[in-house]
């Protein structure tokens, strides 16, 4: 009895020391949002202007969603960051590279984007902005001009649609990556793109988007303030929990926000979410990764953000194939173990969450409410803040680990458990 004592007095003593030391970090960690739902988000860049098979493709997504659904009977959604135009490389041949011209996707790819509603309709499918485009405009114009061989194959096919096959530092669309390092985009350069791209997205889709997500990680201070001063405002800005305002030399990107983390926000308001889960089976990054990532997140009280770009799905059909069975094993595996609690939604309604815990959720593009999320609280909550410290901060990892404080840990995830509050350490 008295070893056991001296063990809980040895504890305190740490805790209380590490509260001077840390108290800072602490308090800021646990007054985070903390999620009692499992919230799974399924975010994937690039949709919009392509080719007709990718319709096809499309449809055997939506049919997989349709046979996984959460707790409130909704189905799995993909929230599709939208690229909304391609170049029009006939006219600007006519033109002799003189001005830039677009097809866009509510003119030009009508079957496309009928295809895209459908799956809104089907509850399977959320849009939000990418981009007017996926690279910077006028700088790929300028080196059209200049006959510069990075462009010139695509600028001289009848109908390029393939951008992913552009340089990688040209396919940024709020820096300049005609030359390395990148040079940022004027003010009023980016304000004509994001106004391009806000008012296709309504034509195509007769709502505006609230959320955004920049090409390749690549936006600025001043991309966020057009974003906030447009009558149009950004709330919800997607990031992977760093922000780069360009490229070096070497064409390394270069961070100018290092760490972010869901529902900080800017200096004009809005909200950044966070990308916590890859699931890019054609890089390498497959089902079973991608679920541990998941996993790591519901036991930190966070919703689960899986980024998964559109080529894994429009590659060939070995590529897809093997994608979509991914996939599918991914849904298999969070319906199964978190059936009970499991929430399917968009990036914007956890923005919207956020904002307002307590109140639904509503999806402009379904023009539909969801119930609000549930918050975290008691002995679930405790846990999901230890889990955080435990992820994030090695010291303190280390820490546990030599003083064997993570012996008190362990007895209160097994309370945790035995209360069947949440589980979500599998």
């Amino acid at each position: 009895m008295l070893y056991f004592a001296l063990l809980i007095l040895f504890w305190s003593i740490i805790i209380f020391t590490l509260w001077l030391w840390k108290h800072t970090l602490l308090k800021k960690t646990w007054h985070e949002p903390y999620l009692s739902d499992f919230a799974l988000i399924i975010e994937s860049d690039d949709w919009g202007v392509g080719e007709a098979y990718h319709l096809e493709r499309l449809s055997g997504i939506n049919t997989l969603f349709q046979r996984y659904s959460d707790h409130v009977k909704r189905p799995a959604v993909l929230t599709a960051n939208m690229v909304l135009s391609l170049p029009d490389t006939i006219s600007m041949q006519q033109n002799c590279f003189n001005q830039f011209e677009r097809k866009t996707l509510s003119k030009n790819f009508i079957t496309l984007l009928n295809g895209f509603k459908h799956c809104i309709s089907q509850g399977t499918f959320i849009p939000q902005i990418h981009g007017i485009e996926h690279y910077y405009a006028p700088g790929l114009l300028q080196l059209a001009q200049q006959n510069d061989p990075r462009v010139t194959p695509f600028f001289n096919q009848p109908d390029w649609t393939d951008w992913e096959a552009l340089d990688s530092p040209l396919q940024g669309h709020y820096v300049n990556g005609t030359q390395l390092p990148t040079e940022p985009v004027s003010k009023q350069q980016q304000q004509l793109q994001y106004e391009h791209a806000q008012q296709e997205f309504f034509n195509c889709f007769n709502f505006n988007s609230k959320s955004i997500v920049a090409p390749c990680y690549l936006w600025d201070n001043t991309s966020e303030t057009v974003w906030a001063e447009h009558e149009q405002t950004i709330q919800y800005i997607q990031t992977a929990g760093y922000r780069c305002n360009g490229r070096d030399q070497n064409g390394h990107y270069h961070q100018d926000i290092r760490l972010i983390r869901s529902g900080d926000k800017t200096e004009h308001g809005a909200l950044y979410l966070v990308r916590n889960a890859m699931y890019e089976p054609a890089d390498g990054r497959k089902a079973q990764d991608c679920i541990k990532q998941i996993i790591k997140a519901f036991r930190q009280g966070e919703a689960a953000t899986i980024s998964t770009h559109r080529y894994n799905y429009t590659r060939s059909e070995e590529i897809f194939n093997d994608s979509i069975k991914g996939l599918e094993t991914l849904l298999f595996f969070v319906t199964g173990h978190y059936g009970k609690r499991l929430r399917f939604l968009s990036s914007p309604e956890l923005g919207q969450w956020l904002e307002n815990p307590e109140q639904a959720m509503f999806c402009d593009a379904q023009k539909k409410e969801w119930p609000a999320l549930q918050s975290l609280g008691g002995l679930g909550l405790l846990n999901a803040f230890l889990w955080r410290l435990w992820y994030r901060h090695q010291k303190l990892r280390l820490l546990s680990i030599v003083t064997a404080l993570v012996i008190p840990w362990g007895i209160l995830l097994l309370a945790d458990k035995l209360l069947n509050s949440r589980n979500p350490s599998l």
